[in-house]
Order: C-alpha cells, then sequence, then structure tokens
C-alpha cells in the first residue's frame, strides 16, 4: 500500500465495505483500489441431490436428467472442478407392495445405476452419461406421497457419507420437490401425512443442528439448495417447501432457494452451479470501474493481464480469475479506473 500512496500523491483512504472479506483501499478521482481477503479457494465439491419420487414431479426429474451436461458446463466454467455426486429420494418408507429395494434410494439409502454406480465422479468418461443412468434407477412407490426430504437427507450423509462426502470438501446439498417436508418421527401412518393428526414430525432443531455443524471441524462448509415451491407461489405445487426453506435459511452462507415452477427451474437448477463455479474466483468491485488500466495484485505480487490469469466481466462489474483462484488467507488487490 505504500507504493500506491506515493501514486496518489497521499491521498489514502481506508475503509470497510460492507462485505466482510473485503475493503476499499484508496481512492483518487480517477484510480481505485479495492482489497479483499480470499475465503474460498477450493475446487473440490461434492453434491447431494434428494429429490421427489411422485409422479407429479417425474417433468422436473426429467428435465435435470437431461440437462446435467448443461450444469456440468456451468460448474466448470470458471475452474476445473473436482466433483462427485450422489442421489437419495425423499421416500424414507420404500413403499409396502413392494418394498423397493435399498438401490432405489430409498430410506436414506444412495440411488445406484443398474450397474452398481452410486458416486459419480468428474474423472469419469462421461459423468452426464453416469449421472442419468443413476437417474433412471429412481422409482416411485406407494408410499411416495410422503415426502421426507430431510431425513433422507440426515441419513443418507449419517449412514453413507464417507461413499460421496470427502473430508475438508464442501458438501453442497439440492432439495428437488413440490412439496413441503414431513420428516416423521412416530406415529407415521396414514393415507397423507397432512390428514394424519396423531403424526410426530422431527423437530427442525434436529436438521439445523446437524448440517450447521457437519464440516466445521474440517474447516469446511455445507450449503443447502431447496428447489421448491415458494411462499410467493408462481405456480400450483402440493406444498410451499418452508421446511427446507428454513434449513437453508439457517445454514446461511452462499446457499439459496430456488423456485421449482416451470418456467424458473432451468435458472433455480443453473443457478447452483453458478454460485459454485463463482465460488472463490469472482471479486466484485466497489465501484462501476472502465475496465482500462487494471492491475491486480495477491500479496502484493502483480499478476499479468491475461486470459488465462483473470478477465474483467463488465456485466457482473468484476474481476474474475480465470487461472488458479488465490489461496485461503490470500491478499488480493485490485486496482481499477472508476467511472465518472
Amino acid at each position: 500500500m505504500k507504493r500506491l500512496g506515493k501514486i496518489v500523491l497521499g491521498f489514502l483512504l481506508l475503509t470497510v465495505m460492507t462485505h466482510c472479506n473485503s475493503k476499499e483501499g484508496f481512492y483518487t478521482n480517477t484510480l481505485r483500489s479495492d482489497v479483499y481477503v480470499q475465503t474460498y479457494s477450493e475446487n473440490k465439491y461434492d453434491f447431494l441431490f434428494v429429490f421427489d419420487t411422485s409422479g407429479s414431479f417425474q417433468d422436473r426429474r426429467d428435465y435435470v436428467k437431461d440437462n446435467m451436461q448443461t450444469f456440468l458446463n456451468i460448474l466448470n466454467s470458471r475452474k476445473a472442478v473436482d466433483y462427485q455426486i450422489s442421489i437419495t429420494t425423499v421416500d424414507m418408507f420404500g413403499g409396502f407392495s413392494p418394498i423397493l429395494p435399498d438401490s432405489k434410494g430409498v430410506r436414506g439409502n444412495l440411488v445406484a445405476s443398474s450397474t452398481g454406480v452410486k458416486v459419480v465422479k468428474s474423472s469419469a468418461v462421461s459423468p452426464a452419461a453416469d449421472f442419468a443412468a443413476v437417474m433412471q434407477n429412481i422409482t416411485e412407490s406407494d408410499t411416495a406421497f410422503w415426502e421426507q426430504g430431510l431425513e433422507a437427507a440426515y441419513q443418507a450423509v449419517l449412514q453413507h457419507g464417507s461413499e460421496f462426502s470427502r473430508p475438508g470438501v464442501p458438501l453442497i446439498i439440492v432439495f428437488m420437490t413440490d412439496s413441503d417436508d414431513w420428516s416423521c418421527k412416530e406415529e407415521c401412518w396414514g393415507s397423507q401425512p397432512e390428514t394424519n393428526t396423531n403424526w410426530v414430525p422431527f423437530t427442525m432443531d434436529r436438521y439445523t443442528n446437524y448440517f450447521s455443524t457437519l464440516k466445521k471441524n474440517e474447516d469446511s462448509d455445507v450449503m443447502i439448495f431447496p428447489i421448491v415451491g415458494l411462499p410467493s407461489g408462481g405456480c400450483e405445487v402440493e406444498f410451499p417447501g418452508s421446511r427446507y426453506i428454513a434449513l437453508q435459511e439457517a445454514v446461511g452462507g452462499l446457499s439459496s432457494s430456488g423456485s421449482v415452477c416451470n418456467l424458473n427451474l432451468a435458472s433455480s437448477f443453473n443457478g447452483v452451479a453458478k454460485v459454485i463455479a463463482d465460488r472463490g474466483s469472482v471479486f466484485k468491485l466497489s465501484h462501476p470501474s472502465t475496465g482500462i488500466g487494471l492491475s491486480v495484485y495477491v500479496n502484493q505480487v502483480l499478476i499479468p493481464f491475461a486470459p488465462e490469469n483473470y478477465v474483467y466481466e463488465a456485466e457482473t462489474n468484476s474481476i474474475v480469475f480465470t487461472g488458479l483462484s488465490p489461496q485461503k488467507g490470500a491478499i488480493v488487490e485490485v486496482v481499477y479506473s472508476q467511472k465518472n
């Protein structure tokens, strides 16, 4: 900062911005400096998708199955991501006649393809094809009406986390359903949970406490992305996903809720990939930039301006690292020309 202070002839201003990991360095009439502390630098991510198995959700499951390659392209748009993806379902009963096997992803188990694949990996020849093969094995049972997505995710991680969730790697949980969560603790019987006045739900504390602390001792994160019916409406759903949204809000961080409405499904689904792709690679500037005369420093070392290192993205007014992202804890400084 001493070097920059000489350039601006002593017009030094150090103020903390509203973003807790960034701050303005200095400014003049033409130049401004923003300083950030890199909070994220991982390129490894593990995903758990939790799908509604009801017939009313078939077209949305098909959309995800048929468009996973687009999702993966967005995921890799900022950096090459090392990912693992597994799937379970909201069906914690698995039917009565017949009772579905564990390989169908019931009772918190992972869905397996016909060839036994349960974890889709970025190192595979065709991850999108592997994902589609797993999705193809989701089956609707006669208990599919009692959606228990939160308990399914809880049991999937508790019982099978070692299969798909790597130590120190962020875990992304995506819930996709057109109903609310009816995770049942006691008296779990009847034709519909909403008409069974005796059933006892698991409290939200069971899930908020578990997922909020799951990765803390690994210095990593859990992010929750419900794609559900929103309270604001937008389309007809069985029930708004209030409990899923409550979990997302309790866990916080970069997680967000999206609409499951057909008109919004693409943006909600692909929006998850974009959040992960941008994480640790995108640094939004505090003021509009001309995009001219940029200088980017990482730990006071000038990074050569080149498309393979970083670019200025005018539509988001951001510096985007296209090569290796700065390591966690690194000081990133951007000097730029501010628009009048």
